[in-house]
């Protein structure tokens, strides 16, 4: 749009006496804390929680009001508004049938540039250590327009700690506050498109996808690792977004598919699809929480960078953020991933505790973008930072960077680059040398499992188990991972394989490199879990069913 500002800034580590200003911003706390709702509740059975029951304190109340304030009035505003709630997770995720819908009530919406901004998150062939990076930029953006949506300077989004005890669907999303004589929900927190049993109290998250789950991740030391699948983060090593990292695997797609879980007879719930997850307000709590334990664990002892990629991959501008104030937000990777430049933080992480991120693996200072082109009619006002362009965007051509028709009847065709950058700079960032030690690399056996997506719905997980004889015929069965089934429908769109077909890759060297000789059956095993405690063990987990269509074993 024109007059929209673009934010192009070179990193610069904040000097200690920035940080104080970090720890001053409000802190994203605990939805238990934040909201209070455990102090809010029908003691006598009536059906209505009246003013003796109510026992929350006034600050509590006003950050839950401030909370649902700031959603209403996203909520309100038109979908091609980029501070809008459609807006805003249509960054995440959004079916072209929910684009039709929006643009008949605003026609605004066929004007989105939605190839540079739509459907974004890191679940469309990126690598999967996108995925921590990415999901923190988005929330600090979100997080920005929420508390201007709200006018309130001091609100933060709080996060849904499932990992330490809370397990069960916090009541300030479940309440649906009905008005008009009981029939209409007008908590703008609230939606009927989750697990209805999970959302009613009838259970609660197990401690597989809860407190197994913390308990996995704190145990991995590396944040990158040899194979997509493997340490905290995942790895940079293939471009298909079917392949996790520990936490994205769990807890984060358990939670996803546990809230959104099957509503009604066979429709799955919006925080089960990738394309619909972020329209359920639900989502910012569980991505704070996301983001915590992000912040917990480069806080732990003995963290490592491990098998971290070149230079170029943390300086490179993969992505383009609105803020409150409508400026376009295009930082480099290595910008978010030291949390120190996002104003956020969380009231039971001690900021000034040492990170592994304080310390990045390459030395940034001193060095700006490498040499690169921006969308087409896309330019920067390099005086005011504003930018110049006069594109008329549509999904096809919004974020194409070069485009000409060469005909046969040319003798030579120009095509002039709208370029950021310079050789100078792209030289030095390609020369720079890691500051910390990073492992070679050997040849990885990898595990991929195919299977076809159930025609009805599944809500819970599989445990991939595989056992073979050991040296001495000593059985060896050992967990290499799990199937996850959040997203799968989407990322089987962006594969090469048939339609319906979803692999899911899992490194098992470790495993092997315990066999000891070269002949040996190996077998696997599909364990299902559930993704619910055992409160309501006749729970349907949806009747649907998945048919492994191919296991294979690969070298990388």
């Amino acid at each position: 749009m024109p007059g929209t500002r673009l934010i192009l800034k070179t990193f610069i580590f904040l000097a200690p006496t920035s940080v104080l200003a970090v720890e001053q911003i409000s802190p994203r706390m605990s939805l238990q804390a934040f909201a209070e709702y455990h102090l809010y509740v029908d003691e006598n059975g009536d059906g209505i929680v009246d003013a003796s029951e109510d026992r929350r304190s006034e600050a509590a109340k006003s950050r839950l009001d401030s909370l649902r304030k700031g959603v209403r009035v996203m909520k309100s505003r038109k979908p091609s508004d980029p501070t809008s709630w459609f807006y805003q997770a249509a960054i995440h995720g959004v079916s072209d049938q929910a684009v039709i819908q929006a643009a008949d009530r605003d026609p605004g919406v066929l004007a989105v540039r939605r190839e540079m901004f739509w459907n974004r998150c890191p679940h469309n062939g990126e690598s999967s250590a996108d995925f921590l990076i990415w999901h923190r930029a988005y929330l600090y953006y979100f997080e920005q327009i929420l508390r201007g949506a709200a006018d309130d300077p001091t609100l933060s989004v709080p996060y849904w700690d499932y990992t330490r005890g809370h397990t069960s669907f916090p009541a300030s999303f479940a309440d649906q506050m009905l008005a008009n004589d009981g029939v209409i929900p007008t908590n703008p927190l609230f939606t009927s498109e989750r697990s209805g049993a999970f959302t009613r109290g009838r259970t609660q998250l197990s401690d597989k996808v809860s407190t197994d789950a913390l308990d996995l991740i704190k145990r991995e030391k590396l944040f990158f690792g040899p194979t997509e699948d493997t340490g905290f983060a995942g790895g940079v090593y293939d471009s298909d977004g079917s392949t996790m990292g520990l936490i994205e695997r769990r807890p984060h797609n358990d939670v996803h598919v546990a809230i959104g879980g099957i509503v009604g007879n066979d429709k799955l719930g919006l925080m089960t699809e990738v394309q619909r997850a972020a329209f359920d307000p639900i989502f910012w709590v569980h991505h704070a929480n996301i983001d915590r334990l992000f912040e917990m664990w480069v806080r732990l002892p003995n963290r490592e960078w491990g098998y971290f990629p070149e230079a170029s991959w943390f300086v490179e501008k993969p992505w383009f953020f609105y803020d409150a104030e409508g400026a376009i937000h295009n930082e480099p990777r290595h910008y978010y991933l030291y949390g120190r430049n996002i104003r956020a933080s969380y009231d039971d992480i001690d900021s000034s505790f040492p990170a592994l991120t304080d310390k990045l693996p390459y030395d940034f200072r001193g060095t700006a973008s490498f040499l690169a082109t921006l969308p087409e009619n896309f330019s920067i006002d390099s005086e005011t930072g504003l930018s110049t362009n006069r594109v008329i965007p549509s999904c096809e051509c919004c974020r194409r960077k070069a485009s000409r028709t060469v005909l046969s009847t040319e003798t030579e065709t120009t095509i002039e680059l709208n370029t950021i950058g310079s050789s100078v700079t792209s030289m030095k960032l390609m020369s720079l040398k890691p500051l910390v030690a990073r492992p070679e690399r050997s040849p990885q056996t990898m595990l991929e499992i195919s299977f076809s997506l159930p025609r009805k719905p599944l809500v819970l997980g599989y445990e991939v188990l595989l056992s073979s004889q050991g040296p001495a015929g000593k059985p060896i069965r050992k967990t290499v991972g799990n199937l996850s089934l959040f997203g799968t429908r989407h990322h089987s769109l962006h594969r090469t394989q048939p339609a319906g077909i979803v692999t899911q890759s899992f490194n098992i060297t470790p495993f092997v490199s315990e066999m000891l000789h070269r002949e040996a059956q190996l077998v696997v095993t599909l364990r299902p879990y559930s993704l619910y405690s055992q409160t309501a063990p006749k729970m349907s987990r949806g009747a649907g069913k998945i048919i492994v269509t191919n296991i294979d074993i690969k070298v990388n």
